[in-house]
C-alpha cells in the first residue's frame, strides 16, 4: 500500500506528528506550514486557553499540546516540511501539496489537520486490512459525519483520498469562492465564527459528488461529527471546544471514551 499523509501544519502539537509517524511506517509524510512551529505565539496561544481550560476534554488537549516540534525534530520524525502561504484552510493545504507532488505515485492520499488527537492506534491496520468493509469501493474516506449531515459531506479536515477521485476533479479541490485570506498573518482568530468565510469549502465536492452519482462511494469511519474509534479532530485548534454538531460530538464521546463524563463535562470548560 503506498500512502502519503499531508498534514496542515498550523497548531503543532508534536503529539500528532509523532503518533502519524509512528503508526503509519513506510508512508511518505508532508507537512505544509501556514506558520512556522518555532513562532512563539503558536505556544502562548495555547498556553493562554489550557491556562483556564477545566474538564476531561481540556485535560486531553493539555496531553496534545505538552510539546512542540521544531523544523530540525519534524524532519527528524521523517516529515518533509514546506511552508506554503496561507491563502485558505481546511482543504487549501492539500491543493498546495496537489501542486506540487504527483499523488498518482500512491494509492491513498490521507489529508489532515494537525490539531487531531490520535486516541487509539491501529488505524491503518485496520483500514486497509483484508477484513476492512470494501474500502477498495469508497472514493473518499472522512473520519465522521453527523446524523444530519447532507449527503457526500465531508468536513475537510482529515480524508483518505484515491487517485481515482482525484482525477476527476483534474488534479486540484474547488473550494469554490474564497472572500477571505490570512497571507502573512500568525495569529488564531478568537472567535469560532471568525474564519466562516473558509466554513463552504467543501460545497462544491459536495455538489460534484452528488451529481455524479457517487455520494453513495463516500465513506465514514464512524457515525459521530469529529470523533471515530481512533482519532478525536480538534474545533479551531482544541478538542474541548465546540461549535458544529456538538449532539453528534458528545454521542460519540460516549461511544469511543466512556471513562468518566467526557460528554457531559465538557461544558465546564472555557470556549473562546
Amino acid at each position: 500500500m503506498r500512502l502519503a499523509i499531508v498534514a496542515g501544519g498550523w497548531h503543532w502539537p508534536l503529539d500528532f506528528f509523532c503518533k502519524i509517524a509512528a503508526q503509519a511506517p513506510g508512508a511518505d509524510l508532508f507537512a505544509i506550514a501556514h506558520r512556522n512551529p518555532e513562532l512563539p505565539i503558536v505556544r502562548e496561544e495555547k498556553r493562554e486557553v489550557l491556562n483556564k481550560a477545566v474538564g476531561p476534554l481540556a485535560d486531553l488537549d493539555r496531553e496534545l499540546y505538552a510539546a512542540f516540534p521544531s523544523v530540525a525534530a519534524l524532519r527528524a520524525l521523517g516529515w518533509d516540511y514546506a511552508e506554503e502561504p496561507n491563502t485558505v484552510g481546511d482543504w487549501g493545504f492539500f491543493n498546495q501539496w496537489l501542486s506540487q507532488h504527483n499523488y498518482r505515485d500512491y494509492d491513498v492520499v490521507l489529508n489532515c489537520h494537525d490539531d487531531t488527537y490520535i486516541h487509539r492506534p491501529g488505524l491503518f491496520d485496520s483500514l486497509f486490512s483484508e477484513s476492512a468493509c470494501d474500502w477498495k469501493n469508497w472514493l473518499i474516506c472522512a473520519n465522521g459525519r453527523y446524523p444530519q449531515a447532507p449527503p457526500a459531506y465531508v468536513r475537510g479536515s482529515f480524508e483518505f483520498w484515491k487517485p481515482e477521485l482525484l482525477d476527476m476533479l483534474g488534479g486540484q479541490i474547488d473550494l469554490g469562492p474564497i472572500s477571505l485570506t490570512r497571507e502573512g498573518q500568525i495569529d488564531t482568530p478568537a472567535g469560532l465564527d471568525a474564519l466562516a468565510a473558509w466554513n463552504n469549502t467543501g460545497v462544491p465536492l459536495r455538489e460534484f459528488l452528488v451529481r455524479r452519482g457517487l455520494a453513495g462511494r463516500v465513506a465514514y469511519l464512524s457515525e459521530f461529527y469529529r470523533i471515530s474509534p481512533w482519532v478525536i479532530e480538534g474545533e479551531r485548534g482544541f478538542l474541548h471546544y465546540q461549535d458544529g454538531a456538538p449532539w453528534s460530538f458528545e454521542d460519540g464521546l460516549r461511544e469511543y471514551l466512556p471513562c468518566g463524563s467526557m460528554a457531559d463535562s465538557h461544558r465546564e470548560g472555557v470556549h473562546a
